[in-house]
């Protein structure tokens, strides 16, 4: 009769204990975390941030686990007519591509509320920084000195938002319509006396 009554609730036991660990959505006790390739996964317990996953199926035992995901492929954004003073104080718009990369997720999660948003900041102040050592006249012919300026300028700031800047170029320049016309006699008086050389040596 022991032997039954034992065998009973050895058997009620199983049937609870199985039960609790196949259905994740009861307790949670069991966890499946799946992270899509070119994300990461940053896994808390109980709010506190544990480790990072990589792409893959992960599972996790216990109660309180949770995953945000992080974008890790690489894009870019554009920094839109961003009006900066030269050497020679003249104001011109200018619009910058940025190509960046998440490279630290967790540092990029907790060490500021906005990172994107931060790396156009600071993506303006070094925009302001490198243009007023510039004079307007050798804007044009230093499009790419002007780029590589920037990123070596933008690089350690956005490694402090666990962020790879790639690449920074400047994608447009807006000047004003007096400089634009100014421009534009030069450029046709400079065509002229071309021409006139070329009839005189003709």
């Amino acid at each position: 009769m022991n032997y039954e009554v034992l065998l009973i609730i050895s058997i009620v036991i199983f049937v609870i204990v199985t039960s609790i660990f196949a259905s994740s959505e009861n307790m949670e006790l069991r966890r499946v975390f799946h992270v899509p390739e070119g994300w990461a996964g940053l896994v808390y317990r109980h709010g506190l941030y544990v480790r990072r996953h990589n792409a893959g199926r992960h599972v996790v035992w216990g109660l309180g686990w949770t995953m945000s995901l992080a974008d890790l492929r690489k894009t870019s954004f554009e920094l839109c007519a961003q009006e900066v003073l030269t050497a020679d104080k003249v104001a011109l718009g200018l619009s910058l591509l940025v190509t960046y990369q998440v490279s630290e997720p967790a540092r990029a999660a907790h060490e500021t509320q906005n990172w994107l948003g931060d790396l156009h900041n600071a993506a303006h102040l070094a925009l302001r920084a490198v243009m007023c050592g510039v004079a307007v006249e050798s804007l044009l012919n230093r499009r790419l000195e002007i780029g590589s300026q920037l990123l070596a300028r933008l690089q350690p700031e956005a490694a402090k938002l666990g962020v790879s800047v790639l690449a920074v170029e400047v994608k447009d320049v807006m000047f004003p319509p007096e400089l634009e016309q100014a421009f534009a006699d030069a450029l046709k008086a400079r065509l002229e006396n071309q021409r006139a050389l070329e009839d005189v040596r003709g």
